[in-house]
């Protein structure tokens, strides 16, 4: 499956004009379920562990505006014949995130949870953060802060080394600061020193915590953060 560009109904996009361009490469928004196919195709080949589909629905439903792709603006096929138009683009990378509520919940989030329980509406705080595709700020009650998390990056073999990767996670982060995230975390392998030298000496993560024996093959993980003014 391909991807048409689109750089989204909610103006994701047009915040990331200001961060570093590369040449011949896009940078565009997941739209919607017909593009899962894409994300799992990227993102299977470089992981220590299977995720299932559950997994990349639970990311791109409840924060689609913080999926990104990039595909290359050079590379367009065309058909033949007079009528030739331009075909959609395979993206070749890929960044997908989420923002998480961290702190103790507030004496009106527990009656609501309550009430959900009792069939009430549903109106949780979270609900509220995945659903507020603007980004708008405030949106989490009492002594709660946001915290962005990366939940997936992948670039293709043959277009590494090129700074896609970093582009991808410098628009990412640029997003979920402006949807009022305070910092944003994440998890890598140990033994992966390139992603340690990406988030690390790139973009200035932290080492918060040694993971032992955090995945399914018994290797170990640092969780790293990122403090964001």
């Amino acid at each position: 499956m391909s991807i048409a560009t689109h750089q989204g109904d909610n103006g994701d996009a047009k915040e990331d004009f200001a961060l570093p361009a590369i040449e011949g490469i896009e940078f565009v928004d997941y739209v919607d379920e017909s593009q899962l196919d894409e994300v799992m195709r990227l993102v299977s080949g470089d992981l220590s562990e299977p995720y299932s589909v559950f997994t990349y629905r639970y990311f791109l439903h409840r924060w689609p505006q913080l999926c990104i792709f990039a595909v290359p603006s050079d590379a367009d096929e065309k058909g033949e014949g007079d009528d030739a138009t331009k075909k959609p683009r395979r993206p070749i990378g890929c960044v997908v995130c989420k923002i998480d509520i961290d702190g103790e919940p507030t004496d009106e989030e527990v009656a609501n949870t309550t009430a959900e329980g009792e069939g009430g509406e549903e109106n949780s705080a979270g609900n509220n953060v995945s659903n507020n595709a603007k980004g708008d700020k405030g949106c989490v009650p009492g002594n709660r802060v946001l915290t962005g998390y990366i939940g997936m990056l992948a670039v293709e073999q043959p277009h590494r080394r090129l700074g896609i990767g970093l582009a991808l996670v410098q628009r990412a982060i640029r997003r979920m600061q402006l949807m009022g995230c305070q910092s944003v975390k994440l998890e890598t392998e140990v033994s992966n020193v390139k992603a340690m030298k990406l988030y690390e000496d790139r973009l200035g993560f932290i080492r918060e915590e040694l993971l032992k024996k955090y995945y399914l093959n018994w290797g170990d993980a640092y969780r790293l953060r990122l403090w964001l003014k």
